[in-house]
């Protein structure tokens, strides 16, 4: 799969004419304007400083990329064409392991687990998209979140199927498969806040207990009430206002 660029593609110079050559060195260039994206911010890292971290002169930055809006958006785009080769990956194996009836608890937890370890390999993009996804255009930014509702559709399906096989409750899914996706880049984007887990396993074994409980989690219809333990023990109806659906 090519990378889409969210910009239109320019002619390779004279300097850079093989494709393999070509796309290692805007990795290279990219990679390294990410941790310096990252640490100072985008409107105040200059390519200058990009190239140095590269290794490279700012004239060779130049034989890569245009400017260094052209870099945000390789960062952002690369990143998406690497997540959307593995969900069509694992959507493909999905439909195949749903028609031999497999179980809905393993098939989610399996797919979830992979989008976990898929984002903590590209954590540094995951945050960055965070910080920086606001210097880009509302066409572009849209295009990315385009990629982000692909993938909440592909937990939505897996989740429709468990409740098609009576193993999850039906209701609120889109809400469910959202809720996964906070998740995930939380390990991102909260890490400070999770650093009680040494590793990435250690927070998968306690977050695959806290998806089913979500998935399988059976929510209120409108009108209905909930009960809430007030101090004392004391259960206090609260009719809800609205369904969440």
């Amino acid at each position: 799969m090519k990378t889409p660029f969210l910009r239109k593609k320019r002619k390779p110079t004279s300097q850079v004419t093989d494709e393999k050559r070509l796309l290692e060195g805007k990795e290279r260039i990219a990679s390294a304007a990410a941790s310096l994206f990252l640490s100072s911010g985008y409107h105040n890292t200059s390519v200058r400083e990009i190239a140095q971290k590269a290794g490279l002169s700012v004239g060779s930055v130049f034989n890569y990329f245009t400017s260094k809006e052209e870099i945000l958006f390789f960062l952002f785009s690369h990143v998406q064409s690497r997540t959307e080769a593995a969900l069509q990956e694992q959507w493909a194996e999905f439909e195949r392991l749903k028609r031999e009836g497999a179980d809905p608890k393993s098939l989610l937890l399996l797919a979830y687990e992979r989008h976990v370890r898929l984002s903590d390999e590209m954590r540094k993009y995951v945050v960055l998209g965070y910080q920086e996804m606001k210097s880009l255009t509302t066409a572009e930014r849209r295009r990315l979140f385009e990629g982000e509702e692909r993938i909440q559709r592909f937990l939505e399906e897996i989740i429709a199927y468990g409740v098609e096989q009576s193993i999850f409750p039906p209701g609120d899914i889109d809400l469910k498969a959202h809720c996964l996706i906070v998740l995930a880049q939380s390990w991102a984007v909260r890490h400070w806040a999770l650093r009680r887990f040494a590793k990435l396993d250690d927070y998968l074994a306690s977050l695959k207990i806290i998806a089913l409980g979500v998935v399988e989690g059976d929510t209120l219809a409108l009108g209905e009430a909930a009960l809430f333990e007030a101090p004392g023990g004391k259960l206090i109806p609260v009719q809800l206002r609205g369904s969440l659906s």
